[in-house]
C-alpha cells in the first residue's frame, strides 16, 4: 500500500512540473532540423470571420541537407536546396477538419502535389531584416493589409482569399531566411472569405524527376503567430470564431454547477440532522434516507467540478482579451487534474460496492483501483500537454500516441 502511494505521488509531482511547462498558451511554433515534406496544422485551426486578423512573423528559417544518395555524410550549403525544391507557408481554407485530414492524406501519398501551385511565382514577403512585430501595435492597428515583395503591387484586395488562401514563399535566402523576419499581416475584409482555415508549410518539388530522390532535406525555423477576431462590439478577440461564445457558456455552466452543489450540500447537511430532506423518498417517508462516506466524497467531487468549470471560464475570457493566460492556464489545469483523477477514484469504489455495500476493500481491488489511477494520471499529463502544446510540433504527436495508448 505504502509503495502504491509513494508511486501515485511522484507522478503528481511530476505532472505539476509539466503543468508549468505548458501553461501558457503558445503563440510560437519552433521546429528545428524536420525532415517532414509536409508540417501541418501549425497550430489550432483557426476560423476567421469578417474583420478577422491573420499575422505571421517568421525567425530563423534555413534549409539544410542531411545526406545525399551518393555520399550521405557529406553536408552540403542548404541554399542549394532550392535547385530542387520550393518552400513556403499557406494558409488555406477547409470546411472541416475531415476535409484537411483527406487533404493531408492526398499530399503525404503523393509528394508531388504542391498545397500552392497557383502562388508558386508569388512572394509575399516584408524584405527588410529590421521588421518586427510589436504586440500593442497589433491589438491596436485596425489597418492590416498583406505585405508583398517590392517588385509586387499589394493587390490584397482582388484576392479570392476564401478560395486561394495566403501564401509567403522562403525561396528568396537573401530576403527571407535567417537573420531576415519576413512577415505577412491580411486582415478578412470579405464575408465570402469567412472559414476555418490551416497554416501549413510545404517543400513542393520543382520537377517531376528523380534528381532529388535519396534527399534528406530537413527544415529549421520559428513562427510568431498573431490570429484574432472582433466580436459583435467591435472588441478584439483572440478566440476562433467558434470558442468566442465559450467564456459565457463556461459561466453559465458554473453557476448551475454552484447551485447543485448548494441544493446537494443542503440536502446532505439536512439529512444528517434528522431534519426533512429536499427531496422527499418515493416510499412516502417510511425508510429514512442514509447518509454514507460515498456521499461525502461525491460531494467534494461536485465542488471539483464549480471550481474547474469556473477557472475555465476565466481563462477563456482572459484569453479572448489578452490572446494567453498563463497563471489561469496553470489553475485550471490542475483543477483539472485533480477533478479528473478524483472522479475515476469515486466511480471505482462506488463499483467496487464499498460505503454502501462494505466498509473496506480486499487487496485486488485495491490493485485494480491503483493500477487504474495510475494509467487515468498519465492520461491527465497527456491532456494536458496535448491541450497547450502548438499542433504540428514532434512533442505533440508523442503525446498525442500516448493518449490514445492509455485510453
Amino acid at each position: 500500500m505504502k509503495c502504491y502511494t509513494w508511486t501515485i505521488l511522484r507522478i503528481f509531482v511530476t505532472s505539476l512540473h509539466v503543468l508549468n511547462y505548458v501553461a501558457a498558451t503558445k503563440h510560437t511554433f519552433i521546429t528545428k532540423n524536420d525532415d517532414r515534406h509536409l508540417i501541418g496544422p501549425i497550430g489550432a485551426p483557426f476560423g476567421f470571420l469578417t474583420g478577422g486578423v491573420y499575422n505571421l512573423t517568421i525567425f530563423d528559417f534555413e534549409l539544410t541537407i542531411g545526406k545525399t544518395p551518393k555520399k550521405k555524410k557529406r553536408v552540403i550549403d542548404g541554399k542549394e536546396a532550392l535547385r530542387y525544391i520550393e518552400a513556403g507557408f499557406f494558409l488555406k481554407r477547409f470546411e472541416s477538419e475531415s476535409d484537411f485530414a483527406k487533404f493531408y492524406e492526398t499530399v503525404m501519398e503523393k509528394p508531388s502535389f504542391c498545397a500552392y501551385e497557383s502562388h508558386r511565382d508569388n512572394d509575399y514577403v516584408h524584405p527588410s531584416n529590421e521588421h518586427s512585430v510589436d504586440d500593442d501595435v497589433l491589438v491596436e492597428d485596425d489597418k492590416f493589409q498583406v505585405v508583398f515583395d517590392e517588385n509586387e503591387k499589394d493587390n490584397s484586395e482582388s484576392e479570392d482569399i476564401g478560395n486561394n488562401g495566403i501564401y509567403i514563399s522562403m525561396n528568396n535566402p537573401e530576403k527571407t531566411w535567417k537573420p531576415n523576419t519576413p512577415t505577412i499581416t491580411h486582415s478578412f475584409t470579405k464575408s465570402a472569405d469567412e472559414g476555418l482555415y490551416f497554416l501549413l508549410f510545404q517543400l513542393c518539388p520543382r520537377a517531376d524527376d528523380d534528381q532529388n530522390i535519396g534527399m534528406e532535406i530537413r527544415s529549421s525555423f520559428e513562427l510568431d503567430l498573431h490570429f484574432k477576431n472582433y466580436d459583435l462590439y467591435g472588441n478584439p478577440s483572440y478566440l476562433t470564431a467558434g470558442e468566442m461564445k465559450l467564456p459565457t457558456m463556461y459561466t453559465y455552466f458554473s453557476v448551475s454547477y454552484g447551485l447543485c452543489f448548494i441544493l446537494w450540500s443542503l440536502n446532505i447537511r439536512n439529512i444528517r440532522l434528522g431534519r426533512e430532506p429536499i427531496w422527499s423518498p418515493r416510499d412516502g417517508g417510511q425508510n429514512r434516507p442514509v447518509v454514507h462516506a460515498i456521499h461525502h466524497l461525491m460531494t467534494v467531487l461536485l465542488g471539483l467540478k464549480v471550481l474547474t468549470v469556473f477557472f475555465e471560464a476565466a481563462r477563456y475570457h482572459y484569453i479572448k482579451m489578452n490572446g494567453h493566460a498563463e497563471f489561469l492556464s496553470a489553475v485550471y489545469f490542475t483543477m483539472s487534474f485533480i477533478k479528473g483523477t478524483f472522479m475515476f477514484t469515486v466511480i471505482l469504489l462506488i463499483g467496487s460496492g464499498w460505503s454502501l455495500v462494505k466498509p473496506f476493500l480486499n487487496e485486488k481491488e485495491k490493485k485494480i483501483i491503483w493500477a487504474v489511477l495510475v494509467l487515468q494520471i498519465i492520461d491527465n499529463i497527456a491532456v494536458v500537454v496535448l491541450s497547450q502544446e502548438t499542433e504540428g510540433e514532434r512533442l505533440y504527436e508523442d503525446w498525442s500516441a500516448v493518449l490514445h495508448f492509455v485510453d
